[in-house]
């Protein structure tokens, strides 16, 4: 009998097996109708309707307005030195400066956009690479101002060539005579190793040390930059090279000033006169009648 009472309520379908309902939001209102008074509405607008505070003309409030209630205000002034004055009590200068500091780290959201910032710290971190020759070959387009018979001049983007080496990599590096090495300070062993040092230290020296920092934390794992751990034997020189750079007792030789110098160079010794110059590929643009559609596109 047990059993098959256990079965009918099994089967049953009703209350008995009807879940609780959960709790609903319930939103209702009430019509109202609003009724235009212009003078009412004129009247506000001018602000006729606000009460001075304490006598105070110049500074108007609602009658309920919470100032109303304040009478005093002079527990609420700020102080002399500003509402932090009192953390500025028996700091030394040293101490002084470690706090405004903390400060304007604490407070850099509020005057500088982080966002801006770290987009700007990466293009120029993406220059850098380039600067430094590194091949990017997902970087290649072609140029089409000059065409050489079949075959199209290919060109990094940004007009560098496609694969570009310092010029005597592998030969040993001499410092130059401006730099003014101290005694037992370690040099670079080859020149493509003393170009990498010297374009970053001309890239550190524009940017800023904010920007030493990154460059230091996203080449930690780069062999070619391990010059900018104190650890390493090299991190001396690329300090010198820095502070040189600044202070402008010596001012890096581009390749760029390098090619200039060859190209110029060469033009001396070769001269062409222009009208044996080969034709230029580049379509000149079609003259139309003045006073025509096109012409005023032009």
């Amino acid at each position: 009998m047990a059993a098959c009472r256990q079965v009918w309520l099994s089967n049953d379908s009703g209350i008995l097996r009807k879940k609780e309902d959960e709790d609903e939001l319930l939103v209702f209102g009430y019509s109202c109708k609003l009724f235009r008074d212009d003078e009412k509405a004129i009247f506000i607008d001018q602000g006729k309707h606000l009460i001075p505070w304490m006598g105070d003309e110049s500074l108007k409030i609602d009658r309920y307005d919470g100032r109303g209630a304040l009478y005093d205000l002079k527990q609420y002034e700020a102080q002399p030195g500003g509402h932090d004055a009192n953390r500025w009590v028996g700091l030394s200068d040293a101490e002084r400066r470690v706090e405004q500091l903390c400060d304007e780290e604490r407070y850099r959201a509020l005057y500088h956009n982080e966002e801006e910032e770290a987009l700007y710290q990466e293009e120029e971190l993406k220059r850098l690479h380039k600067a430094l020759g590194s091949k990017s070959y997902g970087e290649v387009a072609f140029n089409y101002d000059e065409d050489q018979g079949s075959g199209k001049h290919v060109e990094k983007v940004g007009g560098e060539p496609a694969e570009e080496e310092v010029e005597g990599g592998d030969e040993p590096f001499i410092a130059p005579p401006e730099l003014d090495i101290p005694i037992n300070m370690t040099l670079p062993d080859s020149v493509k190793l003393n170009a990498i040092i010297e374009k970053t230290a001309l890239f550190i020296s524009q940017q800023g040390a904010q920007m030493e920092i990154l460059l230091k934390m996203k080449q930690a794992n780069n062999p070619q930059f391990q010059f900018l751990s104190f650890d390493s034997p090299l991190h001396p020189y690329y300090r010198h090279l820095l502070m040189a750079i600044k202070t402008g007792r010596y001012r890096p030789k581009t390749q760029e000033q390098d090619k200039e110098g060859d190209q110029d160079d060469g033009n001396d010794d070769h001269y062409l006169h222009p009208s044996l110059a080969p034709g230029s590929s580049r379509v000149e643009l079609v003259g139309y009648p003045p006073g025509t559609f096109f012409a005023s596109k032009l």
